[in-house]
């Protein structure tokens, strides 16, 4: 029987599919972070890499906390670890509501871009030499 999923039963499935994943994809590595301020979380990234390229999932920061460089210092450090993990490149993708210039002020080289995916949103894919 189907039913909806609750955000832990999500969270399941996308941690069976990464683990579906292994057997196919070598070096598969987790590089998630967050930020935490008076013991909340404020700001996190999700991400994982296998062959030499980190895709970024997931960067979030509280709407109260955007600005103060917070994403860009998340950013920072996966990228860093990445790099020194031997990995070449970074993918990830985004949104017209979301950050796209953001990234590319990151130095994202933007590889293309799906006019109107979501109503009147555009999808964004960006890629990165490390």
């Amino acid at each position: 029987m189907i039913k909806r999923s609750a955000e832990a039963d999500s969270e399941r499935v996308h941690q069976r599919l990464r683990a579906y994943n292994r057997q196919f994809w070598r070096n598969l590595r987790d590089y998630d972070f967050h930020i935490e301020e008076n013991g909340e979380l404020i700001a996190g990234i999700v991400a994982g890499s296998s062959f030499g390229t980190l895709e970024i999932e997931f960067l979030f920061v509280e709407e109260t906390y955007r600005g103060k460089g917070y994403g860009r210092m998340l950013l920072r450090h996966v990228e860093k670890r990445a790099k020194a993990d031997g990995l070449k490149h970074v993918f990830l993708n985004t949104y017209s509501f979301q950050a796209p210039g953001f990234y590319e002020k990151e130095g994202y080289q933007q590889l293309f871009k799906l006019e109107k995916a979501f109503g009147e949103h555009s999808q964004y894919f960006f890629w990165k030499d490390l």
